[in-house]
């Protein structure tokens, strides 16, 4: 008896080695320390029945089958170990993105194409009501402001079943603690000078979930059909001897982004970088922040002629 509590969230995540195939993630091997866990369910089929009758009441729905989605945060932090791969690598592989090991250097994160890699979820509700998604991906993101925690954010898709009830589990966590987001040289087309608040980058995966007859839930494999890398700049407004926001964006030019390095100890240090030449702003908006303005620029990432490449994300 007693309550769910949402403190006692438990997330476990395995790579699938066959897809939609559970993998039984362990809870001293694959959990994943998150933040505001949230599910949902997706693409759930309540069919109608129009039937022709005397009286004007409606018949049961019938069930037609369900998928799950569930988002979460997980602070942006480094393995503690330089070339070998963060807690949070299974979760960026499932959204669309390549690893590449060096070892005792880094651990590089880029968007692939083709070959998915998929992952097998368990949500623990309040610690005692197993969720579980198989064969989920999803989309990704990455925010980060000055003086506070950066995060990656992540929204997957999955096949699901019903829940059931278990014991509190006692996962094993990464030791290592995050940075705050300090001695950043944020830089936007080779220009350093501009005060930058804070910035977001998403992949903005498309998930889609095609119909199958043959599947108990009605849906085939889950997969990512586009992206369009995307995100927001918040700096503080400057004269455009400075940063020239405005005619870079009437004119499309194509800026190279890099985040500056968060965290200055081997195996705790993480990188976000634009293919060459790749970001370009969509928009500008004006604001004000106790007294100074300021410019929120969304923008757009593209890669370039050797393609997937938009964004990298760096652990060294």
């Amino acid at each position: 008896m007693g309550n769910l509590r949402r403190s006692n969230d438990v997330v476990l995540v395995k790579a699938e080695s066959s897809y939609n195939t559970d993998p039984t993630p362990s809870t001293s091997t694959n959990a994943v320390l998150v933040q505001n866990a949230s599910f949902s369910t997706e693409g759930l089929r309540m069919n109608e029945r129009p039937a022709i009758r005397a009286n004007i009441g409606q018949l049961q729905n019938i069930f037609g089958g369900q998928l799950g989605r569930l988002s979460f945060e997980v602070e942006v932090k480094g393995s503690g170990t330089a070339g070998t791969a963060p807690e949070v690598g299974t979760l960026i592989k499932g959204c669309g993105m390549g690893e590449t090991v060096v070892a005792s250097t880094s651990v590089t994160y880029k968007p692939i194409s083709t070959s998915h890699s998929s992952v097998t979820i368990y949500w623990y509700e309040g610690g005692r009501k197993l969720h579980k998604l198989t064969g989920a991906r999803g989309t990704m993101g990455m925010r980060c402001e000055a003086g506070g925690v950066a995060v990656f954010t992540f929204e997957f898709v999955g096949h699901y079943t019903d829940p059931t009830d278990q014991s509190q589990p006692t996962p094993t966590y990464s030791t290592v603690v995050p940075k705050a987001a300090l001695n950043m040289a944020v830089s936007i087309g080779g220009v350093t000078a501009a005060i930058a608040r804070a910035w977001e980058i998403n992949l903005n995966n498309t998930i889609v979930m095609p119909p199958s007859l043959a599947a108990a839930d009605g849906y085939g494999e889950v997969q990512i059909s586009q992206r369009d890398v995307a995100g927001t700049l918040e700096i503080d407004a400057e004269l455009a001897s400075v940063i020239d926001v405005d005619a870079q964006l009437s004119a499309g030019t194509g800026l190279t982004f890099q985040s500056g390095t968060l965290g200055s100890t081997a195996g705790n240090r993480v990188a976000v970088n634009s293919a060459a030449n790749g970001l370009y702003f969509r928009d500008k908006q004006f604001g004000d922040a106790d007294g100074i303005r300021t410019r929120t620029m969304p923008f757009g990432i593209v890669e370039s002629s050797s393609g997937n490449d938009e964004i990298s994300v760096v652990f060294t």
